[in-house]
Order: structure tokens, then sequence, then C-alpha cells
């Protein structure tokens, strides 16, 4: 029986000589990583504002007759790109007498674009709005497309306005334009 003991014990000693070493050792096998890494070319571009507007960039046309001669208001951006670029305007209301609500028809108030050789411009009188739009639209259009980079190119913004015959005598005013560079699209 003491021997029957004595081999169950060598056994088992070396079963859990066996399963120890399988678990202490180290495994040596090799693997390969191959890092990849995508570069994004990185777009680049200013937008600098001058022209008929003040420090704070408001443009004003100040008292105007209505059924008068258009009046007319320029607005120029100096554009750098380091690739091809446009430019939109979002507009946030028509013209609009904040105290009575009148508003003056939005194919009144027009713009044409033009500037260095190479882009697209608006050279129709384009609207910033339609009839379709509500005052509480956000709309934008485009005022320069197809442009290629540049160190510098300057683009002028002609505002062109008509005062109706029949407008009421107020205070308009067109809420905000906001001119933004697309550059790399």
């Amino acid at each position: 029986m003491k021997a029957k003991i004595i081999l169950v014990s060598i056994v088992m000693g070396v079963i859990i000589a066996v399963w120890l070493s399988g678990s202490a050792s180290a495994d040596t096998s090799t693997g390969l990583v191959k890092p990849v890494v995508n570069v994004i070319q990185s777009y680049s571009g200013s937008l600098t504002i001058g022209g008929d507007v003040d420090e704070e960039g408001v443009m004003n046309f100040g008292d105007l007759p209505a059924q008068g001669e258009p009046a007319t208001k320029i607005l120029t951006l100096n554009v750098t790109a380091n690739a091809n670029w446009q430019i939109t305007v979002t507009t946030t209301q028509n013209l609009t007498d904040a105290n009575t609500g009148d508003t003056i028809s939005p194919d009144m108030f027009t713009f044409t674009s033009s500037g260095c050789l190479g882009p697209t411009y608006m050279t129709l009188d384009t609207q910033f709005r339609t009839g379709d739009h509500t005052q509480e639209d956000e709309v934008t259009v485009n005022v320069v497309t197809d442009g290629s980079d540049t160190d510098s190119c300057d683009v002028n913004v002609v505002y062109r306005l008509v005062v109706p015959e029949t407008q009421a005598e107020g205070y308009y005013s067109a809420g905000n334009h906001v001119y933004t560079l697309i550059v790399g699209e």
C-alpha cells in the first residue's frame, strides 16, 4: 500500500511539474507589425475684409429716396489659399425695418462679384435671398467658385440696392452677411 501511495505521489508530482513548466515558460514566437499612416494634406487660407465697411463690418447705405437711382457699395475680400477655394455668403434676414416689420423685396438687394483671373464670379445681379425664403431662414449662395491656390486675390463684391417707389420710410437692416472661405474642396 505504501508503494501505491509513493507511486501515486510520484505520478502527481510529475504531472504538476510538467504543468508548471508549461505555464512558466516564455512564448518566444515572433509577429510582424506593419504601421500604416495616411497623410492628409493640410489646407489653409485667409480672408480679409475691406471696402465700404467700417471697423465693425457695417456697410451703411445711408438715407436713400424711394424710386431713386440704384445705390452701390463695394466689399473687398482678399484671399490667400494653398489649394482650390471658393467663397460663400450666408444671410440671416431680408432688409427689414425692426420697428415696423416692413421689408424691402429681396430682388431689390443683389450683388455681383469680380476679381483676379481664374475663378468663376457672379457677374449678373444675384439675390442674397429670394421671395421663397422666410425671415428665419439662413440662406447661403456662392460668391466665387473655382479659385486656385494664390498668395493674394482681391475679390470685389458689389452690393446693389434699389428702393421701390412704394417703400415705407424707415431704418432697414439686412442682419448679418457671413462670408466663408472654403479651401480644399
